[in-house]
């Protein structure tokens, strides 16, 4: 028959073994790589397990009795996570969702939480949930695509450029080596009135190539990183016309105005090789699309915390469709002037680079038959 002693030593035995269990269970949840939750019905949290503070940087007690979603949760995942607890409620378990949950430190963790519904289970009375910081593989996914998209960018850069190289750099150095040798027979037999032709075109075919080479020199070098924004202060009315004494043969030729409506010192804090090429690109195009007689007009107005400068032309127009096209280097859109002028739509794919280096945006309105007009903006910035 068991004595009184040996029974009050066994229901120590019975304790210690208790206690001893529940300190390692205590260690398993602290030092473990997921966190244990439990959580109501209404979304409150009633317990969260130690290791939230190694995941999440809060202790526990800050996580208890608030409304986790509403509080915690990122505001685009708020929503799956109440059709997830919801899930839960009405079909005992959940597979997983995938959720960002706010750091004490101010960022977002990504975690991934498993759950049970125990509600019923007079013992726990809460919804399970297994939690797992799942950070690192995110960072790595978006990396992924982001390496994916990268790659996918260079070989769109590299079809264009020998694209370029193949035919649309060929073909005027056709055109001067078919001409010039016509001009030397035209020479030989002292046709004078032809060699004055031929030589125009000539001249004409050189200065595409020369603008085309120009374009895909400084394009390679921004696509390699070597171009460097070096900002300072540069009066726009000053570039305009350096610009427009550089393109006034072209504009000539086909007798077309340029005009500028820029107020006396506009000074504006910008690369000055970058916004050169970006007005020199966008008023050639206006060049090339207009008919002769039309005009170009260079307008730069202050805002609150941005310049806007504007290159309009009444020339052929573009369409919707096309205008959706213009600025993407997977199209590779271009399309003949007035004249027949060739182009490879790099110019705008330029400007488009330069006008992000500096902030901006760049954007174009225009209607098929009435012209177009080119946007783009430069934030003010004080140095």
């Amino acid at each position: 028959m068991t004595n009184k002693k040996d029974c009050i030593e066994f229901e120590k035995q019975k304790v210690e073994v208790y206690e001893g269990c529940e300190a390692r269970f205590k260690q398993l949840l602290k030092n473990s790589f997921d966190m244990i939750v439990l959580i109501g019905a209404n979304g409150v949290q009633s317990y969260v397990s130690e290791s939230c503070e190694k995941i999440l940087g809060y202790k526990p007690e800050e996580l208890i009795n608030i409304s986790v979603i509403d509080k915690m949760i990122h505001p685009d995942d708020q929503g799956r996570a109440i059709l997830a607890l919801q899930n839960i409620i009405q079909n005992s378990a959940n597979g997983g969702i995938q959720y960002r949950h706010r750091h004490k430190n101010g960022g977002w963790v990504y975690l991934e939480a498993f759950g049970t519904n125990q509600i019923s289970n007079p013992a726990v009375k809460s919804i399970i949930l297994n939690v797992r910081d799942i950070t690192d593989r995110m960072n790595a996914k978006q990396a992924l695509i982001e390496s994916e998209t990268s790659l996918r960018d260079l070989n769109a850069t590299k079809d264009r450029f020998f694209s370029i190289i193949a035919h649309d750099l060929k073909s005027p150095f056709n055109g001067i080596l078919g001409f010039s040798k016509l001009l030397e027979a035209e020479v030989h037999d002292k046709n004078y009135e032809a060699v004055e032709e031929y030589a125009h075109i000539i001249h004409n075919a050189s200065q595409r190539a020369m603008n085309l080479l120009t374009n895909l020199l400084v394009w390679s070098r921004s696509q390699m990183g070597k171009i460097k924004y070096t900002p300072e202060n540069c009066d726009l009315e000053v570039l305009f016309n350096e610009i427009a004494e550089l393109l006034n043969d072209s504009a000539q030729q086909k007798s077309i105005t340029i005009s500028s409506e820029i107020e006396n010192n506009s000074v504006v804090f910008v690369d000055k090789n970058m916004i050169c090429t970006i007005l020199r690109n966008l008023i050639s195009n206006g060049i090339k699309f207009t008919k002769s007689g039309g005009t170009i007009t260079i307008c730069a107005h202050p805002k609150v915390d941005e310049w806007l400068i504007t290159v309009s032309d009444n020339g052929v127009g573009i369409s919707n469709e096309a205008i959706d096209k213009l600025f993407l280097m997977e199209y590779s859109y271009s399309t003949l002037g007035t004249q027949k002028e060739v182009g490879t739509g790099l110019g705008l794919l330029l400007c488009k680079e330069f006008v992000s280096m500096h902030g901006g945006r760049i954007w174009v309105e225009s209607e098929v038959g009435k012209g177009s007009t080119f946007y783009f903006s430069i934030p003010i910035v004080k140095n």
